[in-house]
């Protein structure tokens, strides 16, 4: 993949998401969202890249993957007002449904395809599938974190404008109530990935994403997520108590073990 070709997805890109733009203020606001979503995760993966000292085929792989990984997104919200996956569709699988109507990779080699294809497949999944090839593993390594590390940005920025420009469709529909579940607590101090099964408050999903830190496959994206201070950001949305206090205290704990030995 070259600097054109990336250019030319660009184009493309906005051009698509242009067919999304609303009146609707619910509409417009979550495309608007998505949109620049997709741009922050293309500059993540290129930081990401970089610090991976990859070649110019593999960085604009990357960025091209970061580009298209969340397609499906613009017509998951218009089709069903929503962005989560179980009340509507796997919006991964979707995407790589558009860029095959669309002929979006039609121009790129059938190596580059089947990497962007199954990258976007696994980018939203809670392990990565054991299947893949060593430079598709990777590139679905590159773009979990290069997401992670936006949605990171996306719900502290949130959080802290919420009470005057509520979005309910970062919130799934679950109520914002000062109660979670103990059995996430118990994951993130077993180093384990959480599961959204079972997930039933706004401070549940949160300890879920905490616990994306055990999922983090470079350097720089925790060196990220400490600079940006993000773990602390998200603690404050929950409960204040001495066990909340124990999984952050835990958490940082692991990030620096991981960055001391990296």
């Amino acid at each position: 993949m070259k600097k054109e070709d990336f250019l030319k997805l660009r184009s493309w890109f906005q051009d698509y998401v242009r067919s999304f733009y609303s009146e609707d203020t619910f509409i417009s606001q979550n495309v608007f969202l998505k949109e620049e979503h997709s741009f922050r995760v293309c500059e993540n993966a290129s930081q990401i890249a970089i610090s991976e000292k990859m070649d110019e085929e593999n960085y604009y792989l990357a960025l091209v993957i970061a580009l298209l990984h969340d397609i499906g997104r613009f017509e998951q919200i218009s089709r069903y007002r929503t962005f989560n996956d179980r009340i509507s569709e796997n919006h991964a699988l979707l995407g790589v449904k558009i860029l095959d109507a669309e002929g979006t990779l039609l121009f790129a080699s059938a190596q580059e395809r089947h990497i962007i294809l199954m990258a976007i497949k696994n980018h939203n999944l809670r392990t990565i599938s054991d299947d893949l090839d060593r430079n598709a593993l990777l590139h679905a390594r590159l773009i979990r974190d290069a997401d992670k590390l936006d949605i990171y940005k996306i719900l502290t920025d949130y959080y802290v404008t919420k009470a005057i420009s509520p979005n309910p469709v970062l919130e799934h529909g679950l109520p914002d109530v000062p109660v979670y579940s103990r059995h996430l607590i118990q994951d993130i101090f077993n180093n384990k990935i959480a599961t959204t099964d079972g997930v039933t408050t706004c401070n549940d999903m949160n300890l879920t994403r905490l616990a994306w830190v055990f999922d983090l496959n470079f350097t720089e994206t925790l060196r990220l997520v400490k600079e940006k201070d993000y773990i602390k950001k998200l603690i404050d949305t929950l409960p204040q108590n001495s066990e909340i206090n124990a999984v952050q205290n835990h958490l940082q704990k692991y990030m620096d073990s991981m960055l001391d030995n990296a």
